[in-house]
C-alpha cells in the first residue's frame, strides 16, 4: 500500500530582523488555530535557515511555494529593502490569485501612508483585537479549515512588544533603506555636514547666544535634551538610519558627548572643554 503524505499549505511572514518577535507571537498563534495544519515560515524562527544553507535562496525557495504572505509593516520594517523585496516578488502570483498577501502593520503605523503595492490592500492591524480577528478569518476561509474559536486575540496583543523597546539588529542599521528623499546619493561626510548645519549648529547657537531660555533639561542639547534618531532623520528628511550612525561622531566637536544612548535614542552632555570655555559661570 503507498502512502499518501497530505501536502500542507505554506504561510510566508515578511518581517525585519529587528521585528522577529512580532513575527514569532503570530506565528505562535497561526500554529494554534490551524493544529499544525500550515507550514509557516518566519526567518526568526530558530532552525529556519539552515546553518550551511544559501539563506538567500532559501527565503526565494518558501516564497515561491507560499500560498499566503502576511507582511508585518513596522516603522522600521516599512523603510527595510528586503520587506519590498518579499511582497514585491509576490506581487505577481498575487495578482494571478495565486498567493493573498495580508498588510498587518504595528500601531504606529498609519495606513494612508502605507506605499505601493501595499496600499492596494486591506492593511489591518496588529494592535487591534478586530483586526486580528479578520485577519484569521481571511487565512481560514482561504486554506478552508482552522477553528476560529481557538484564536485569541489577547495571546497576540499581550506579548507583542512595546515598539519603543523593540532593540534594533546590526543587520536593520546597517542595511540600505528606500529612500528618495533630497539627500540620495550624500556621502557620510556630506550628511554630516547636512547635521552640522541643520541641527547641532543651530543648537549651539541657541545656548550660547540665548543662554537665559537654556535653562531647563529638555531645552538644549547641552542640558541634556532627549534626542529621538527617526525623530531628526525625519525632521531634516535624511535618509532612515543617518542620525543613528552619524550623530554622535558628529556633536562630539560642538562639545558633546553621550551622557545616555539606546538603540532609538540618546542623551547628550557637554564635554570639559565647552563647559569651561562657555559656562564657567554656572
Amino acid at each position: 500500500m503507498t502512502d499518501h503524505q497530505i501536502q500542507k499549505p505554506n504561510l510566508f511572514i515578511s518581517h525585519a530582523s529587528s521585528d522577529g518577535e512580532f513575527a514569532n507571537v503570530l506565528k505562535a498563534e497561526i500554529e494554534k488555530v490551524f493544529a499544525d495544519g500550515i507550514k509557516v515560515f518566519s526567518s526568526s524562527s530558530p532552525g529556519a535557515i539552515g546553518a550551511s544553507n544559501d539563506w538567500l535562496q532559501t527565503i526565494e525557495n518558501r516564497l515561491g511555494v507560499a500560498q499566503a504572505v502576511i507582511a508585518i509593516v513596522t516603522p522600521l520594517s516599512i523603510e527595510r529593502p528586503w520587506l519590498w523585496f518579499e511582497v514585491g516578488a509576490s506581487w505577481l502570483r498575487a495578482r494571478s490569485n495565486q498567493l493573498s498577501i495580508y498588510p498587518l502593520c504595528a500601531s504606529e503605523i498609519n495606513f494612508s501612508e502605507l506605499p505601493s503595492p501595499l496600499d492596494r490592500l486591506q492593511a489591518l492591524s496588529m494592535g487591534k483585537s478586530t483586526d486580528l480577528k479578520l485577519l484569521f478569518e481571511g487565512l481560514i476561509r482561504q486554506f478552508g479549515f482552522g477553528k476560529i474559536s481557538s484564536f485569541k486575540a489577547s495571546n497576540i496583543i499581550k506579548r507583542l512588544p512595546k515598539y519603543a523597546s523593540v532593540k534594533i539588529a546590526d543587520v536593520d542599521l546597517n542595511d540600505r533603506h528606500l529612500y528618495s528623499g533630497k539627500y540620495a546619493g550624500y556621502t557620510d561626510e556630506e550628511l554630516v555636514e547636512v547635521l552640522n548645519t541643520e541641527f547641532l549648529g543651530e543648537e549651539i547657537h541657541g545656548f550660547v547666544n540665548y543662554p537665559s531660555l537654556h535653562t531647563s533639561r529638555e531645552s538644549s542639547l547641552y542640558r541634556g535634551k532627549l534626542v529621538h534618531f527617526r525623530q531628526i532623520d525625519k525632521s531634516l528628511d535624511l535618509p532612515p538610519g543617518t542620525c543613528r550612525r552619524l550623530l554622535i561622531p558628529a556633536a562630539e566637536p560642538f562639545g558633546l558627548e553621550p551622557e545616555l544612548l539606546r538603540d532609538n535614542i540618546v542623551r547628550f552632555q557637554s564635554t570639559k572643554w565647552f563647559r569651561d570655555k562657555y559656562m564657567k559661570d554656572e
